[in-house]
């Protein structure tokens, strides 16, 4: 079927610009209201950028932005190095100067947790939408809802990491501290490393599952529904008349539209820049090794966050992810050694038994721009374009966050009341 071929029929469809995470759960949630959706995602298929091989989270409670002052020294001492859990490239200071200088005015105190506590309210609306669907509709994707678990090495991180969550979920219940036995007691194959540390954190509500087949699923649902995708489908332009939408230039054909939403990820600022609007969100490019576990014993079964090196190690049925680090480098495709490297020792370093049984060998390498915007918070709404919505700047919370964004896009575009409030996120405050 051709471009132009599939919109006869269709009545005032909105096209959703991206076929991941964020561009199958708005289109599922806008065919719940009853509008008509065509999704165009210009990869050989949907799901396969920063949505393929994430850490496999859904983790309310890592709500928390990248900008806290923690992370802003991480981030400045990891310039120009290859071998830091957060980098920023020389080559890319000029071009995030305007971008950096917003993300250093939000890392205050007072703005660091004002900014987490929303996420965290987004992302407790969103897993609970995620139960829903997985539910209602049979989902599989490997999921466990077990919860996750923060560990430390070093006892002032602990201590300020209690205070921090104690803070951001304002008394919920949703965390139990552990000291270093009870550590290894929630997940034994962290025995062998106890000695090493101080403590940690269980938060029981959180999630871990394969973004990519949570994708799939969501994809056969939105075919199911009447909602059509379109892949090898490339953005040429998008047409306005008289200040509205007025249709989409595409690689296949011209598509006539009076809205539009733009869930693009990290590419989201530069179809928008073309209009002459300036969104304050950039790539942040972020890497995973995934290795089969089939066959082995005394796997782990509880995802594990290392506070000490911002790396997460996710079981996904019969395999180990290992997900971190945080690239300021712009879309720079390149994958320097060290990086592999650096994954393989901080896997090591938390699971030396499994590690040495692992085929690293048949490791599969991926790397994702997450699209960070500057103030931690994604950007969700109508623009001042008429017809132009957005869904995009979700960071390292894509999947935590994507269900919840949906749903209050679809609300807010056919003006209806919305579960929660979406004046933190409405893409007003900055287009």
């Amino acid at each position: 079927m051709t471009a132009s071929s599939s919109t006869k029929g269709t009545k005032n469809p909105i096209i959703i610009i991206g076929g991941g995470l964020q561009g199958l759960a708005t289109a599922n949630a806008l065919l719940d209201k009853g509008k008509n959706v065509i999704v165009l995602e210009k990869e050989s298929d949907t799901a396969i950028s920063a949505s393929y091989s994430n850490a496999g989270m859904l983790t309310p409670s890592q709500s928390m932005p990248w900008n806290s002052p923690s992370d802003i020294k991480k981030i400045l001492s990891g310039i120009g190095k290859k071998d830091s859990p957060m980098i920023l490239s020389p080559g890319s200071i000029p071009s995030l100067f305007f971008w950096g200088l917003r993300f250093l005015r939000n890392s205050t105190n007072k703005r660091f947790t004002s900014i987490s506590r929303n996420c965290f309210n987004l992302a407790n609306y969103s897993r609970a939408l995620t139960q829903q669907v997985r539910e209602k509709e049979g989902f599989d994707y490997d999921q466990d809802i077990n919860g996750t678990m923060k560990i430390f090495r070093n006892q002032e991180s602990f201590e300020k990491s209690i205070e921090l969550s104690n803070l951001i979920l304002d008394g919920s219940n949703e965390m139990e501290v552990l000291s270093s036995k009870e550590v290894a007691i929630k997940e034994p194959e962290l025995n062998a490393i106890s000695s090493e540390l101080t403590g940690g954190i269980f938060y029981p509500h959180d999630e871990i599952g394969d973004a990519y087949k949570f994708c799939k699923k969501l994809e056969e649902l939105v075919r199911a529904k009447g909602g059509r995708i379109l892949v090898n489908t490339e953005i040429k332009k998008i047409l306005l008349n008289k200040g509205a939408i007025n249709g989409v230039v595409t690689s296949r054909a011209i598509l006539q539209t009076k809205e539009v939403v733009v869930a693009a990820g990290s590419w989201s600022y530069l179809l928008l820049k073309n209009l002459g609007l300036r969104l304050p969100v950039r790539p942040v490019k972020g890497y995973s090794l995934t290795l089969e576990t089939a066959g082995l014993n005394n796997k782990p079964k509880l995802a594990v966050v290392d506070e000490s090196i911002h790396t997460a190690v996710t079981p996904l049925g019969n395999r180990i992810r290992i997900a971190g680090t945080a690239e300021f480098t712009g879309f720079n495709p390149d994958v320097h050694p060290k990086r592999i490297k650096y994954l393989n020792e901080k896997l090591k370093s938390i699971y030396p038994n499994l590690y040495s049984q692992l085929d690293h060998e048949e490791a599969e390498l991926w790397f994702g721009f997450r699209p960070m915007s500057a103030d931690g918070l994604p950007f969700i709404g109508k623009t001042k374009i008429k017809g132009l919505s957005v869904n995009t700047g979700h960071g390292h919370l894509g999947w935590t966050l994507a269900m919840g964004s949906a749903s209050l896009l679809a609300d807010l575009i056919t003006e209806n009341e919305t579960d929660i409030d979406a004046k933190p996120f409405l893409a007003s405050r900055s287009l």
